[in-house]
């Protein structure tokens, strides 16, 4: 199975060829709104541009996605970047190239060099990251048998948060998917089955950096 990646940060990048001048920006994105408020803040802050080419993919397997040349040649540039994203795993994720022309034309081929260079640094400047499968449970449990969890979840990079304190401690806990064994007999061990873990959510999570092609 593929890896599927998104970003951790916006990611900036500038490059020039024959006196073009391309920058690129990448984004974390959740929909199709937060993309055009995205390149809405890109348009003002470039308003005398040429072009603001882009790509932007949402979803797992029935993603979501649109890529835009805005003016140059068909294929040359938010096809290039769109490619960047799939070829990829990227998820969530937005890149896009402004480009303010130098007066010499760069034909069909080093335009599509240009924004793919472009969009290939600001995705890399973005920290992309692996999405792992990952089990999440609310649960609650006495103070010292939280002390123990919290002790081993910081040895094992399982994830505890939303924590609410009381009579008991509640709280969320976040583990990989190949985890679930480990955690749900350490509970039982822990507590002497009196804390069962069951009906997980299921959701993706960040893991490790990843390189990019």
């Amino acid at each position: 199975m593929s890896p599927v990646i998104t970003l951790n940060k916006t990611g900036d990048s500038k490059i020039e060829v024959k006196k073009s001048v391309f920058i690129g920006r990448s984004f974390h994105i959740s929909s199709p709104e937060e993309a055009s408020d995205y390149l809405s803040e890109e348009r003002k802050k470039y308003p005398d541009a040429r072009h603001l080419c882009y790509a932007w993919v949402i979803g797992g397997e029935s993603a979501r996605q649109k890529s835009s040349d805005d003016g140059e040649p068909q294929g040359t540039a938010g096809q290039p970047l769109l490619e960047l994203l799939t070829s990829n795993g990227f998820t969530d994720s937005l890149v896009c190239v402004t480009r303010y022309f130098g007066g010499t034309l760069l034909g069909k081929g080093g335009l599509k060099r240009a924004y793919t260079d472009s969009g290939r640094q600001a995705l890399e400047a973005g920290e992309p990251v692996e999405l792992i499968p990952a089990l999440s449970w609310r649960e609650h449990c006495s103070y010292p048998v939280f002390e123990m969890l919290s002790r081993k979840a910081g040895q094992s990079g399982w994830v505890i948060g939303n924590v609410e304190y009381g009579q008991d401690v509640a709280f969320d806990i976040t583990v990989p998917e190949a985890d679930q064994s480990e955690i749900t007999r350490y509970c039982l061990d822990l507590t002497g089955g009196a804390l069962v873990l069951k009906d997980p959510k299921s959701l993706l999570t960040r893991g490790g950096s990843v390189s990019i092609s």
